[in-house]
């Protein structure tokens, strides 16, 4: 396999090797496809029966549609386009709360740095004044220095002070907050859109801009909570009010927690089936290990699990993904650079269906399989336009909130940005100022006590 992959990188006899890596493929996505399928499927309904009873019931219909599909594939019952309409559509539903987790998340996120940075205010002031004092600056400052700079990988370096400066208080007018952004944009410039509106996106949920398509009107408990969150005047808070968004924060967090992991699993199990209709179509003979996997299946459809059902899968999948991952590293290759010759063989369709595949069966649940990368460039006009439009969504939203909220959203946005210093006495001064020059002390000590156990951890 190793010879045959490097020869269809360096482009050698075409004609001959992309038949010969379709005959091995298919059997190897057959195999690789039924074990993460099992696996997946066996958690899943193990979810839906034992601890997550109510979502499962909440989601009826959802995973009614999943073990009949789940079923009937275990059967090798069912017409290929109607599953795979199937699946397509119970991913888009998915995909459609996630996107509305998501949201709701990155709020929260914004909330609590915030309430974190309150934390202290409400101890008496000898005490905050002991915390304080418990730092000697100078020594801190060395000591994070070492943290942030020690290693000699630079995309280590990047991430470490990416995430001290979104810690750090915020000391900075929206001009500058604003020009920091438009700096970041620029290097987009003449690269792929795409890559532009991921950048994009990122900053907007992060800012709190961002509205998903679903509203959470399926479920008012988190909306509750998030219109509380968003009600409450931070600048005048007294302890007991504190106290209580600080409950509703953590109740958020634990029900969006249980929230994501049930429809990941979910997820898991259509992109799943969905990978197994397609890789099929390519092989009618089973493997072995895949007509002991249907089997299996029809049992969990009906929600049937024992743990002895997987006994005689263990230890079989680290070979199938070993020999997958030398497959997709000229996959997309073959699929972008040779056109022609997998159409003069015959192969175009396969190349398509086993892209999709490969994404399926990979750790990015909620990829959009309907993108087709066109290459097309951000050139200085969509730049512009795209600034434009941010700034405007982000000056409304800044206008609306208080100034605890708007200095959580430029911290936020911050830790997003590109790097905006070009040498370590830059970082050390900017930390210098915005946190030793803090005049808020409850904000202060805060911080520094969780830089440091930042430190502490590592």
């Amino acid at each position: 396999m190793k010879h045959l992959i490097q020869e269809i990188h360096t482009g050698k006899n075409l004609d001959r090797n992309l038949k010969q890596y379709e005959k091995i493929a298919v059997p190897t996505y057959l195999d690789y496809g039924s074990l993460e399928l099992t696996f997946s499927a066996f958690t899943f309904v193990q979810e839906m029966v034992e601890e997550k009873a109510a979502l499962a019931a909440k989601e009826k219909d959802m995973t009614d549609r999943i073990c009949e599909t789940l079923g009937s594939l275990g059967r090798k019952e069912g017409e290929s386009e109607t599953v795979i309409h199937k699946m397509r559509e119970l991913r888009q539903e998915i995909t459609g709360k996630m996107d509305y987790f998501t949201s709701f998340t990155d709020r929260l996120i914004c909330y609590e740095y915030v309430l974190n940075r309150m934390e202290l205010k409400y101890i008496p002031a000898k005490e905050l004044k002991k915390c304080l004092e418990s730092f000697d600056e100078e020594e801190y400052m060395n000591r994070l220095c070492g943290y942030l700079f020690r290693q000699e990988d630079q995309s280590v370096i990047r991430d470490k002070v990416r995430l001290v400066v979104g810690q750090v208080p915020v000391r900075m007018t929206k001009m500058k907050f604003f020009e920091k952004i438009g700096e970041a944009l620029t290097l987009y410039k003449d690269g792929d859109k795409s890559s532009l509106d991921d950048f994009i996106y990122m900053i907007r949920t992060a800012a709190m801009v961002y509205e998903p398509v679903n509203q959470g009107e399926d479920y008012p408990e988190l909306q509750e909570i998030l219109e509380d969150l968003e009600r409450a005047d931070y600048s005048n808070l007294t302890e007991e009010e504190y106290n209580r968004l600080v409950q509703q924060l953590e109740q958020g967090a634990e029900q969006i927690a249980q929230l994501t992991d049930f429809y990941y699993s979910m997820q898991r199990v259509v992109n799943g089936i969905y990978a197994m209709v397609l890789i099929q179509n390519y092989q009618a003979a089973d493997t072995k290990l895949t007509a002991a996997c249907r089997s299996i299946w029809i049992c969990l459809a009906n929600k049937e699990y024992r743990d002895e059902m997987l006994m005689p899968l263990e230890g079989r999948i680290e070979e199938s993904v070993e020999k997958t991952s030398y497959l997709e590293s000229v996959l997309y290759e073959v699929k972008a650079s040779y056109k022609e010759e997998a159409e003069a063989a015959g192969l175009t369709g396969f190349f398509q269906d086993f892209a999709i595949v490969a994404n399926l069966l990979s750790d990015s649940l909620f990829i959009d399989l309907d993108t087709v990368v066109q290459g097309e460039k951000a050139d200085a006009a969509y730049v512009e336009q795209c600034r434009e439009k941010l700034f405007r969504e982000l000056e409304k939203k800044l206008s609306e909130v208080c100034r605890p909220v708007k200095r959580a959203i430029m911290g936020e946005v911050l830790e997003k940005l590109p790097l905006m210093f070009q040498k370590s006495g830059e970082v050390e001064e900017y930390i210098r100022v915005n946190l030793f020059g803090c005049q808020d002390e409850a904000e202060k000590c805060t911080v520094m006590t969780l830089l440091r156990d930042l430190m502490q951890e590592e």
